[in-house]
């Protein structure tokens, strides 16, 4: 059993890209979950991934891939542990066991996530543990991209982080935790991440609500005329 230390906010900078972890980690290797325990998050995870809304995308510098899950692991009087995607694994077709990872704690002050199993947890996991330690109704957090959800957030009447706040950090977690002080935030199930190009987020009690929230967010974003609406701003 070893501990992986991640990168902390003294180290050098990296080139931006998804899966480009920004927190200090410290991970045990650990065998996966149980395939039935995680059944309901793959099956969603597919769905999305056949949706396009998780993937992988060509760059100036190469294939970059986007898009993770997550799943309360505990009830709600149990803290925020969850089950999320491993990183760098938005570009796979179809995950195992092997490719999620258990976060068992976090300190946003010190910009550290602890976590256990086969592989490390995505670089998105300070975000999603805002959820979890925010909301005890929340038992699925989906992040995805969108081009036509994200350009058309005002139109959609959609709540947004600030677009200088950049992914994996603990400033877009406080910025997510703003948001989910606003009721018509909580009531949506959805917000777009302003300095995330094309990520959004969403979260419900059920793994299906946060599914249907962000399919029926893209329907209705491919209904509006381009030519009226308005980017994210």
């Amino acid at each position: 059993m070893g501990v992986l230390e991640g990168r902390g906010p003294g180290d050098p900078p990296v080139p931006e890209g998804e899966g480009v972890t920004k927190f200090r980690l410290h991970f045990t290797r650990r065998p996966p979950l149980l395939a039935a325990r995680l059944a309901t998050l793959q099956a969603w995870r597919q769905r999305l991934f056949d949706l396009g809304l998780i993937g992988q995308e060509l760059t100036e510098a190469g294939p970059v891939g986007f898009g993770n899950v997550s799943e309360r692991y505990d009830g709600p009087r149990d803290g925020a542990r969850f089950v999320i995607t491993a990183t760098q694994t938005g570009h796979k077709p179809t995950l195992t066991a092997d490719d999620y990872s258990l976060v068992t704690g976090f300190d946003l002050d010190a910009n550290r996530v602890d976590a256990e199993g086969p592989a490390p947890p995505s670089s998105e996991s300070l975000t999603h543990a805002i959820f979890y330690a925010s909301c005890a109704d929340v038992r699925y957090v989906f992040h995805g991209h969108s081009r036509e959800i994200w350009t058309r957030a005002e139109a959609l009447g959609l709540s947004w982080t600030d677009r200088n706040v950049p992914y994996g950090t603990p400033e877009m977690a406080r910025e997510v935790q703003g948001l989910l002080e606003r009721p018509e935030c909580r009531a949506s199930g959805l917000l777009v991440m302003g300095g995330h190009e094309n990520g959004l987020i969403s979260f419900a009690a059920s793994a299906e609500v946060a599914g249907t929230i962000l399919i029926q967010a893209l329907a209705r974003a491919r209904a509006f005329d381009d030519r009226h609406d308005p980017p994210i701003a």
